[in-house]
């Protein structure tokens, strides 16, 4: 009865006393333009190093996300010289994270095999792998691995989302 039309709208979903979880959606775009530029100069180049590069960025910003290269360099660089401004969403940062150590697993494999064996057509496959799903989501902002990381979690084998938002595919 004494509700304002603006309340209904600042309601979340999360239960009272947890807090919604966020992300940055422009350093998660900052991220992925970063994997496309590494693995698709790295192919381009035909350079493994640069294969190397990328896996060790994507595993550090899986494992250690406020160690993250992208990070670093997104907070050290971007941000001060106003090429982006950060844009906080409610999200779960776990999905992206595992869709990063996926990445990071895929570059991994990538790099072990361009340096390793005689089959580089496979490891420069799974390099096209990683750069074409980071630029599906940069362009169109569908996420692959968080995809997956929520569709596990409903079968039970991930942990679920920490809000009742679940798998919402936002475009870009």
């Amino acid at each position: 009865m004494g509700t304002r039309a603006g309340e209904a709208a600042m309601e979340t979903t999360a239960p009272v006393g947890v807090a919604t979880p966020h992300v940055d959606a422009h350093l998660i775009k900052f991220s992925q333009a970063w994997v496309i530029g590494l693995t698709g100069l790295a192919f381009i180049l035909q350079q493994p190093a640069l294969v190397v590069v990328a896996a060790l960025a994507l595993a550090i910003s899986a494992l250690a996300p406020q160690a993250g290269p992208f990070r670093w360099l997104y907070r050290a660089v971007a941000l001060p010289l106003g090429l982006l401004r950060p844009r906080v969403v409610e999200d779960d940062p776990a999905p992206h994270r595992f869709a990063q150590a996926v990445g990071a697993t895929f570059l991994v494999a990538s790099s072990l095999l361009l340096f390793l064996s005689s089959a580089a057509i496979v490891g420069w496959a799974l390099d096209a792998i990683v750069f074409v799903l980071a630029g599906i989501n940069f362009t169109v902002g569908f996420c692959a691995g968080c995809f997956v990381y929520y569709h596990l979690g409903r079968l039970g084998l991930l942990p679920r989302v920490r809000y009742a938002g679940g798998f919402r595919w936002r475009g870009v």
